[in-house]
């Protein structure tokens, strides 16, 4: 094995596999190993595998999904070189990370008579990569292997840095041991076959990467989303290849993770509390995308990142297909109870990785930071009671930014002429499902410096709005929700379903319908009167006119009718009725 050497650099190659990786990625030297990218090097080990680890049995294990891809194809180079090369396959997927199938693989092991002078080679993604290690650690107290990872999320994360383990009903690895391979081969011609979500999946472990210590690498992710996806070899290696080096620097300098290597787990920390309530809906890097957006959050309430931040890192995550948002079946209390039993927490209290930009994290007094239950809570439940004060505040206060003013102000700019720039626009749900649904009905915007400023092409009223093509979702965005049922009466032709979650068809808004209706508007309510989902058909515009409300109801009902107003087909006159 290459002499240890605290890098995680190009290193001198330590056997023949060097010859079969592109001049651009030599092997990155992590510690006493060192990880090989190429096209096809996978079925080049069987000749240089000597160099790597000399063994009497060589032993494959890999699942019944990945071995028919490329597992017999690796038995037949092997055999051709004079090596046998038994394998095992296990069932794929989280389910077999188990104490159980560490079990049947010893049993296996030790019917075939394994000794100490065998060595493992890890066919597979994150499950297989991560219980092979388990078992080569505990093994006869220590064998060899070989990882081989299969899938983009095993090649960018699971695979470098020598941990393993299996997860066990309280959570995801609690159970393992740090064991390094003595190689991880990286072959990108493995990829091809992977379904655009794993390819997704994987994605996000390098989208973390950026997000956490190298902006340029995320500013090459974010602006080359298409290409990723429809698996560009040439760029897939260059994301793959750095997001390793940083990786493997990382694990060189903190391997048993006392200090720095903790960065790792930005938005690992909720992620796996989703991932153990959600398995298997949710893949793994779905967790992690959710786990960063919310643990961004939390650092933009802490005054450590803008809204700009947040809604660059949504965007990202967004173009690459990738879920955003907690999932309606997490709720906040198990999520913090899940979150009990992370590796990362000290003396009992949750610690957290937070950004403090893109390519950036917080760490100073240490890399992560206490986050109590209570602010948790707040994050993660979706509605909050609020009780009034035993007696009147004083001192200064500071008003955040308003999601009624910023839907608002997205609305008026894009219902003028012309273009409109916008700088710190609050990131919020809110916001975000308003420009999600002025795009559908034909709104056109960009982004600027950054995320920073938002420019917005003004459609000039009610002629230029479209039909959207499919339900305006709008999650549980209630202020969107009663500005959006008004602007839908300016569609011209065609009709508009606004829709959300399950809280948002509990949420009344049959006060603003009715006057629409009165006015002319055809609306009809889709389930439970009075809320959402609800059908606006159009009449050839908003009628306008007189239009009567009762004056103690929402304001944001008044601003819905204001805002449309201006467009609509006769002069509106709004009474409030006391």
């Amino acid at each position: 094995m290459p002499a240890v050497n605290g890098t995680a650099t190009a290193a001198a190659a330590p056997s023949g596999l060097a010859a079969f990786c592109d001049a651009k990625y030599p092997p990155i030297s992590v510690d006493s190993y060192s990880a090989y990218l190429g096209d096809g090097i996978l079925y080049q080990l069987p000749q240089c595998i000597a160099s790597i680890v000399r063994a009497a049995k060589y032993v494959l294990i890999s699942d019944t999904n990945v071995f028919p891809l490329y597992g017999q194809r690796l038995v037949d180079a092997f055999q051709q070189a004079g090596l046998a090369l038994p394998h095992y396959e296990i069932a794929p997927g989280e389910s077999s990370k188990t104490r159980q199938t560490k079990a049947e693989l010893e049993e296996w092991l030790l019917s075939l008579r394994c000794g100490r002078d065998t060595a493992l080679l890890a066919l597979g993604g994150g499950v297989i990569g991560d219980l092979v290690g388990f078992l080569a650690a505990t093994y006869m107290r220590g064998i060899p292997y070989i990882h081989l990872p299969s899938s983009l999320l095993a090649m960018v994360d699971s695979s470098i840095g020598g941990k393993t383990g299996i997860d066990v009903p309280l959570g995801k690895n609690l159970i393992g041991a740090f064991w390094r391979p003595c190689a991880v081969l990286l072959d990108v011609s493995l990829l091809q076959s992977l379904p655009q979500r794993e390819l997704s999946n994987g994605m996000a472990e390098s989208i973390k990467a950026g997000a956490i210590a190298d902006e340029s690498l995320f500013a090459l992710i974010e602006a080359n989303a298409d290409r990723l996806l429809s698996c560009d070899k040439a760029l897939l290696s260059e994301v793959i290849y750095r997001s390793v080096a940083f990786k493997a620097r990382v694990v060189c300098a903190d391997e048993r993770e006392g200090g720095e290597r903790a960065i790792l787990n930005f938005g690992h920390s909720i992620g796996h509390a989703i991932e153990a309530i959600m398995l298997p809906t949710l893949l793994h890097g779905e967790c992690v995308s959710i786990g960063m957006m919310e643990e961004a959050l939390l650092a933009r309430s802490m005054g450590l990142i803008t809204s700009a931040v947040v809604r660059r890192l949504d965007q990202c995550l967004t173009a690459f297909k990738l879920p955003t948002r907690v999932p309606g079946e997490c709720g906040a209390a198990e999520m913090v109870e899940r979150m009990g039993v992370d590796k990362k927490n000290k003396d009992g209290k949750k610690e957290l990785v937070l950004l403090t930009s893109i390519g950036s994290v917080k760490s100073k007094p240490g890399y992560t930071s206490t986050v109590s239950d209570q602010q948790l809570l707040a994050l993660l439940t979706p509605a909050i009671t609020l009780v009034p004060a035993a007696s009147s505040p004083h001192g200064h206060v500071s008003v955040p930014g308003s999601k009624s003013l910023s839907n608002r102000i997205l609305l008026l700019s894009a219902l003028g002429r012309g273009q409109c720039k916008v700088r710190g626009l609050l990131h919020s749900q809110d916001t975000q499902v308003m420009l999600d649904s002025l795009r559908e009905l034909g709104v056109q915007f960009s982004w600027e410096d950054k995320q920073q400023v938002l420019v917005m092409l003004g459609c000039g009223g009610a002629a230029a709005l479209k039909e959207p093509r499919k339900p305006l979702y709008l999650n549980n965005a209630g202020t969107a929700s009663r500005f959006l049922t008004s602007v839908a009466t300016l569609v011209r032709t065609g009709e508009s379903v606004l829709t959300g979650n399950a809280r948002m068809k509990e949420r009344p808004i049959a006060d603003l319908v009715d006057a629409l209706k009165q006015n002319g508007c055809q609306l009809a309510f889709e389930g439970k009167q009075g809320c959402l989902p609800v059908r606006v058909k159009s009449v050839g515009g908003f009628p306008g006119g007189e239009i009567t409300l009762r004056a103690n109801i929402s304001s944001q009902y008044v601003s819905s009718i204001l805002l449309a107003a201006p467009h609509a087909m006769k002069p509106v006159t709004l009474r409030l009725d006391t």
